[in-house]
């Protein structure tokens, strides 16, 4: 079974964790994605609505997505992907969300199953 790719924003957004397996799938380095918005993998036509829920889910701890949801994405040499993402709340001191990881792969990707 394989490490799914993994990567952590903190409660504004920005990347805090990338791991090697999320280097091989999105194309960015560590050095390159450390510190940016995560903005950098979501299509533009689809950032509104991840602002929007992202800001809920910070504030709520609860998500409208399923467990597992099939997401767009874009590598960083443009080309489109197609991700199933698992995110998980990373709770600081008085249980206040200070980060979320993603566990993710390529949509379809059997060998990871």
């Amino acid at each position: 079974m394989s490490i799914s790719p993994t990567l952590a924003v903190d409660a504004t957004g920005t990347i805090c964790m990338w791991s090697r397996q999320a280097e091989d799938l999105l194309g960015y380095s560590r050095a390159e994605a450390m510190g940016q918005s995560i903005e950098i993998i979501i299509p533009q036509h689809l950032r509104a609505r991840h602002w929007s829920g992202f800001g809920r889910y910070v504030q709520t701890g609860t998500s409208m997505l399923p467990e597992v949801v099939t997401s767009p994405a874009i590598h960083k040499t443009g080309k489109p992907l197609k991700l199933e993402i698992s995110v998980k709340a990373v709770y600081g001191d008085g249980q206040k969300i200070v980060a979320v990881e993603a566990f993710m792969r390529a949509a379809g990707d059997e060998e990871a199953r």
